[in-house]
């Protein structure tokens, strides 16, 4: 995230960039608030037989539904427009500063390495600030999962509990399984990329000197080796978060079916009513939403953080 910052802060869009994060970030969590309620309200309704108010309520809950995806439409119409300013300031930054180094330097790299930093590496820069389940929605789930546990809480300490216990371990996993070798692999597929883009680039610039000396199968084996260099590479970042992707489902049907035989019994003493159970569900189901956002966002983060790496020694150099 260091490199992150000071990325941002060479762009000179620090302050915005956080600025339109804290607008974004308390969508999800006024969601949740708003969904667990209407449920709380309908079931209460239900249990009362206040059956005249469930009008009311669907009508009051739908208008505040509306009014904040309309927020969130504007927001995102605004990041949006602000991510595409940075990303053109970006890559006319690094194409300068690639074609004002000597010809020395250009020479030490190949063309596919350098093509890989011009557009991979910034198309993840971007996809860090901007993209699905990187920073923004990093930020979103950690205030969503916070103003869900102390939403659960008001209603049940047990509750809550059992979803901690059963969230905790997932993340542990996936700490052990993805986080420790994401950068080492993600460093590995980038340089794999660049062998690949410079194995493929004399087949479509130079076929007349290949087919010339008879080159063609040669130029296409050593093609074919470096495309399954690339994609064993790869392969072994999805399997890995794969093996975290069922961890997280495993462990959150668990702890689903514990509440669930737990909630029965609370209701049949009397314990609990009916309507706060719903409550409970529908938070815990938020908090599990966001700690999987998390996890995710984590991953993703440590894969992009390699990307921003190479374009500051880029910059730098």
């Amino acid at each position: 995230m260091g490199d992150f910052r000071k990325l941002v802060k060479r762009m000179g869009v620090w302050r915005k960039y956080i600025f339109l994060l804290l607008l974004r970030s308390p969508f999800d969590a006024f969601r949740t608030w708003l969904l667990a309620n209407l449920m709380k309200s309908i079931f209460g309704c239900l249990e009362t037989n206040h059956t005249g108010a469930l009008l009311k309520i669907c009508v009051l809950y739908s208008l505040l539904c509306a009014m904040l995806f309309v927020y969130n439409g504007m927001i995102w119409a605004k990041y949006a427009a602000f991510s595409a300013k940075a990303e053109v300031w970006l890559q006319q930054k690094m194409f300068e500063k690639i074609l004002s180094l000597p010809l020395k330097r250009i020479n030490s790299r190949s063309g596919g390495e350098w093509m890989t930093r011009l557009n991979s590496d910034i198309q993840a820069a971007f996809t860090m600030m901007n993209g699905p389940l990187n920073i923004p929605h990093l930020v979103v789930a950690v205030i969503n999962t916070m103003l869900s546990c102390l939403l659960m809480l008001r209603s049940s300490f047990l509750f809550l509990g059992i979803t901690w216990i059963f969230a905790i371990p997932p993340l542990w996993i996936n700490h052990k399984l993805v986080l420790k070798f994401i950068p080492k692999l993600k460093e590995a597929s980038q340089n794999a990329m660049a062998e690949n883009t410079s194995a493929i680039k004399p087949l479509l610039t130079d076929a007349d000197t290949i087919l010339l000396y008879d080159a063609g199968e040669l130029m296409i084996k050593n093609c074919d080796e470096s495309s399954r260099r690339f994609m064993k590479v790869n392969m072994k970042m999805h399997v890995r978060r794969a093996l975290s992707d069922v961890s997280m489902h495993l462990f959150g049907i668990g702890g689903y079916l514990i509440i669930l035989f737990m909630g029965y019994g609370l209701l049949d003493n009397g314990t609990i009513a009916f309507s706060d159970t719903v409550y409970c569900f529908q938070v815990r189901g938020s908090i599990l939403s966001g700690m999987f956002m998390l996890i995710t966002c984590l991953n993703n983060l440590k894969a992009n953080s390699v990307c921003i790496k190479r374009i500051h020694d880029t910059l730098e150099e």
